[in-house]
């Protein structure tokens, strides 16, 4: 909601920009007490994103996240340094699976179908079909399964893990 509203009300002028700073409010409001979450309106979010446990995600305020992802609790996105206006953030893949405690920094690009495991540390862009685990980042390619369900499909809707296995 609160990324449509920037996009057509903030960003295009066609109403007024209060509308947004309205809605941001509000959803700060419920992110931060409910959730403890920082997730901003100014974010790029394809469609099927997944919050399993929306609790301590901290996403950077101009990453990409494409589509299908999944992202569990604990989750940092951020962007390295101090850029004074817009600063280079994260671009996530579509079909990426983000595990509990990970930190994904700097200007980097994680590839589509790419599984990243609970408490890795991401500092530099991995390529499509990979799987990325421990602190020290060690990356191995996989190939996908040619059982996996076709993101946005019928089996898909029904068990979303599907579109990795």
């Amino acid at each position: 909601m609160e990324q449509f509203i920037y996009r057509n009300c903030y960003i295009n002028k066609r109403a007024i920009a209060v509308t947004w700073y309205i809605c941001r409010f509000l959803g700060s409001i419920f992110q931060w007490f409910l959730c403890n979450s920082n997730i901003p309106g100014t974010i790029t979010i394809g469609r099927g994103l997944r919050l399993p446990h929306p609790q301590n995600i901290i996403l950077a305020g101009f990453s990409h996240i494409g589509e299908f992802c999944t992202i569990y609790h604990n989750v940092s996105i951020a962007w390295n340094g101090f850029y004074p206006i817009k600063p280079d953030s994260p671009k996530i893949g579509d079909r990426v699976l983000i595990g509990a405690g990970s930190i994904i920094i700097g200007d980097i690009t994680v590839g589509s179908d790419v599984i990243i495991a609970a408490g890795a540390v991401v500092y530099r862009s991995i390529p499509d079909s990979c799987r990325v685990t421990s602190s020290e980042m060690k990356v191995a390619s996989r190939r996908p399964s040619k059982n996996a369900a076709e993101a946005g499909s019928e089996r898909h809707l029904k068990d979303p893990y599907s579109i990795w296995r």
